[in-house]
């Protein structure tokens, strides 16, 4: 018999009810409480999320149906929240970005090994069976060598999108529009080209009133040879699609809004004629986006977890795309070694 799975979810934001939303199209999955930071909190968005919402975390953890806590608060209080919640047993299936630093991912996963709980990071554009295909091409060899990858996260947000929020500052979100916006498509782009050797860049503040970068730019060097660039903002209005523009000796795929759209490899461009469903892209809303791959996350997490496996993104991966991101935020235009 298919095991049945107790969902918690910390954080009443937007992804937070995101996240009520998949649960509750999983046959198998059933939400039993939410964490607020207040009462009144807590009776405002009780109905919304058709769950018992709780001001004590204590009390949401004492429940043992419970199994799986989504962690969907601001990104700086991760680490903590996750050390209580691996305290308990509870297993959990976290946010993106794990923890706004290195150092702090590294903690979780002092914390996660001591507990014995399994641990998933969000990141579900792996999901994106037009991701999955890429990746296949470049696998193949049809693009031949891999010579240079193109990434951009060239987004726009609004000055109410950081009025009176944790976003955008540096002790919240750990920076701006890399470590919050851009991090998908970091992810997606280090898990199709491999680890990095060096990176130099430059990230700036030039349009909204926050401690973090609005604007971001940077050069890559891959182990494999393979030389990149990244530029990502949320001050680019009125954004565009986010995307990967593949180059290799045989040709090149453009991969821009979660599709692929071009590419000058002849059997690739005949596949393209088919009528793909366009996923949604967060350019310039962060709530346009189809529920499709979250649900796909979750079940592979509870797959996981009932299967002893590891999930998709466990601590490690999850790592990969903070690091660079750190490495960025402290380049300042010099060059910085990975390995």
């Amino acid at each position: 018999m298919e095991k049945k799975f107790g969902f918690g979810v910390i954080g009443t934001g937007n992804i937070a009810k995101f996240h009520a939303q998949c649960i509750n199209k999983i046959p198998n999955a059933k939400l039993l409480g939410v964490l607020s930071k207040s009462k009144s909190r807590a009776r405002q968005v009780s109905k919304s999320f058709n769950a018992p919402v709780f001001w004590d975390i204590e009390k949401l953890l004492s429940n043992s149906e419970i199994d799986i806590i989504c962690v969907c608060n601001e990104s700086g209080l991760h680490a903590p929240t996750i050390s209580r919640i691996a305290k308990a047993g509870k297993n959990v299936l976290c946010e993106k970005p794990l923890e706004t630093s290195v150092k702090k991912i590294d903690d979780i996963s002092d914390m996660v090994k001591v507990s014995g709980i399994k641990l998933g990071c969000v990141f579900q554009n792996r999901e994106n069976p037009e991701y999955r295909k890429l990746k296949t091409y470049l696998q193949s060899g049809i693009l031949g060598k891999i010579l240079l990858c193109q990434t951009s996260i060239n987004w726009y947000r609004p000055p109410s999108y950081y009025e009176d929020s944790w976003r955008g500052t540096l002790a919240m979100d750990g920076g701006a529009a890399l470590i919050n916006q851009g991090i998908h498509t970091v992810d997606l782009t280090l898990d199709i080209m491999g680890e990095v050797d060096c990176i130099s860049g430059f990230i700036d503040t030039l349009h909204h009133q926050i401690e973090g970068e609005d604007v971001a730019v940077a050069v890559l060097k891959f182990n494999s040879g393979a030389l990149g660039t990244l530029s990502a903002g949320t001050a680019l209005f009125p954004g565009e699609p986010e995307s990967i523009t593949l180059y290799g000796t045989l040709g090149n795929v453009v991969f821009s809004g979660g599709k692929i759209i071009s590419s000058t490899v002849e059997s690739i461009q005949e596949e393209l004629n088919a009528i793909v469903e366009n996923p949604g892209s967060g350019a310039s809303d962060p709530m346009a986006i189809s529920d499709q791959f979250h649900i796909a996350t979750i079940v592979d997490f509870m797959n996981a977890v009932q299967q002893g496996l590891t999930p998709t993104v466990n601590i490690d991966q999850a790592r990969k795309s903070v690091a660079l991101i750190n490495a960025i935020y402290e380049s300042k235009g010099n060059k910085v070694k990975f390995n």
